[in-house]
């Protein structure tokens, strides 16, 4: 076998370590550095009206029942959110954020939500939920746009799920599955 005069030789060798250097940049985006987060809470919805409602209708059409299948009902929440579906399982945070009935057939809603986390493991951090859907699916999607703390930079998904309903006193259990990627 002849040999390759030394030109070819630094070519091969150059491309050989271009390739080398590419495929070791590719290798390095795909472990991100990003952690996984998945749980599940609990939201403990008051919607009565009463003094101690945790969901309040805030705004709407004039003239119009302010209510969740009304097009343009604005809603404040601040929801506690604990470990278990008992009210009195160990506290994780609060659910403060907005819903805004979206469609004028009152069947989707807006929601612009905050899970602020006051628990030892995650206190101050934050994940940001962002989106629009049916409210009157058994489980509703939502985007994770951002989060804070030990969640900074998340991305992903949540999932609500009523897991009860009172209507006596309009108190309502809702599972919060977080699927969720951050640093």
């Amino acid at each position: 076998m002849a040999a390759l005069p030394i030109n070819t030789k630094v070519v091969v060798l150059l491309v050989l370590g271009i390739s080398m250097v590419m495929f070791t940049i590719a290798a390095g985006k795909a472990d991100d550095g990003l952690k996984q987060t998945i749980m599940s809470v609990y939201f403990h919805d008051h919607s009565s009206g009463s003094p101690d409602s945790t969901v309040r209708a805030v705004v709407g059409i004039p003239g119009k029942l302010w209510n969740l299948t009304q097009f343009g009902t604005l809603f404040v929440s601040d929801d506690p959110i604990t470990e278990g579906p008992d009210p009195e399982s160990a506290p994780v945070g609060r659910g403060q954020g907005i819903f805004v009935t979206t469609s004028l057939d009152g069947v989707n809603t807006h929601v612009s939500l905050s899970i602020v986390f006051t628990n030892e493991a995650y206190n101050g951090s934050t994940i940001q939920v962002q989106g629009n859907s049916d409210q009157m699916k058994a489980v509703r999607e939502y985007g994770v746009v951002s989060g804070t703390g030990k969640f900074r930079y998340a991305s992903g998904y949540v999932t609500f799920e009523n897991f009860s309903f009172n209507s006596s006193i309009s108190y309502a259990v809702i599972r919060c599955n977080i699927s969720i990627r951050h640093y």
